[in-house]
């Protein structure tokens, strides 16, 4: 019939963004709890972006790349949700 299948499997980082773009339309922000029982993959996965990207930031050895970067900063992603907390004071 000439139809071509392509399989395309997804990457734990496409996984867990997939997750965080869940996460966001549930709650309206992309600030997972540390400690979220309900997905804790996926909490200890937006703390290591957070983590590699002030290494990125730094100079220093990380596996994020500007290609993870920008679809975070699209989903209004926050680097330091801490610090966008004290901005807003």
């Amino acid at each position: 019939i000439g139809f071509e299948w392509v399989l395309r499997i997804l990457t734990e980082w496409e996984v867990r963004f997939d997750e965080l773009k869940t996460y966001k339309e549930n709650y309206g922000d992309c600030n997972v709890p540390k400690r979220w029982s309900e997905n804790p993959e996926l909490a200890r996965w937006v703390e290591t972006q957070r983590t590699q990207y002030r290494l990125y930031q730094e100079g220093g050895k990380s596996p994020i790349t500007e290609e993870r970067i920008q679809p975070l900063e699209d989903i209004g992603f926050s680097w330091d949700p801490r610090e966008d907390i004290w901005q807003q004071r």
